[in-house]
């Protein structure tokens, strides 16, 4: 419901701080709070059960979006600026002049996911993913594919930063994220649970991605595009595998790759 409307004639309110530091995204994730941009995913932030605080927005996107702010069940505070107020923050093609300010989902820790979630399961863990557009659109192909959570080791950016919410278009808000504070021992938890472990890595061993029957307890390892996955997490998987391509050409995009062994594996584990 909307809690209170302030038109909005000055940008240097405090409760606007937000939506003008939207450069310092660092500031938002250690108040636990992300920003919501575009109509897209303002749309998909409104029909997630995620905690939303407050809507800048244009008078034009505040009709659209009324009906939207009046039954949500949070309370929210609605600020309202023109055009050419909301153009002089950064990125304004992007977040076409409609924001949000929500809540960060309460983390989930490995032992309350291996509680909730029996099989088939389809998960994917990351590692040294530091670009957030990369992991937005990674976090957009697990919502399109079934994956049943991301688990981030500390090498990777949050998925909840500014941009991996944008890139992954809200399908962030449809996906559980466990953040992996100690990876030997909770990933042997995962295994010790029944999970095997995929490594999109080329060596020796690899198998190519069309010959591998993936578990019904799988996880998807994917690395950063430079160093790949490190040495102390391969060593923990049980499998490494690979995605055929023409010669000459030696690696695909961590996003793009990811798609195509998200879709390899979903079929095996029958999770679509």
């Amino acid at each position: 419901m909307i809690a209170s409307i302030t038109t909005v004639t000055n940008l240097e309110l405090p409760e606007l701080s937000p939506y003008i530091t939207l450069k310092r995204p660092e500031e938002h994730l250690q108040k636990g709070m992300f920003i919501a941009e575009g109509e897209k995913v303002f749309s998909r932030l409104f029909a997630s059960p995620l905690k939303i605080f407050s809507a800048l927005l244009t008078p034009e996107w505040f009709e659209e979006k009324k009906e939207l702010l009046e039954t949500n069940k949070n309370s929210i505070q609605v600020f309202i600026a023109g055009k050419a107020q909301l153009e002089t923050i950064v990125g304004f093609r992007l977040h076409q002049g409609i924001m949000a300010t929500a809540q960060i989902p309460k983390q989930i820790t490995v032992t309350e996911f291996l509680e909730e979630k029996k099989e088939p399961a389809l998960t994917v863990l990351v590692d040294g993913i530091v670009n957030a557009e990369n992991m937005g659109v990674l976090a957009r192909n697990c919502a399109c594919f079934g994956v049943d959570a991301l688990f981030v080791l500390p090498t990777s950016c949050d998925p909840y930063l500014r941009r991996s919410v944008r890139n992954s278009m809200g399908n962030i808000f449809m996906l559980p994220v466990v953040y992996i504070s100690e990876p030997e021992k909770e990933i042997q938890q995962l295994k010790n649970s029944g999970f095997t472990l995929y490594a999109a890595h080329p060596n020796a061993q690899s198998r190519d991605i069309r010959q591998c029957s993936f578990s019904k307890k799988s996880c998807i390892v994917l690395g950063a595009e430079g160093n790949g996955i490190s040495e102390e997490l391969l060593s923990l998987c049980d499998e490494f595998v690979t995605i055929p391509m023409k010669t000459g050409i030696d690696s695909l995009n961590v996003a793009s790759a990811g798609a195509v062994m998200l879709w390899e594996a979903s079929k095996s584990a029958k999770v679509l």
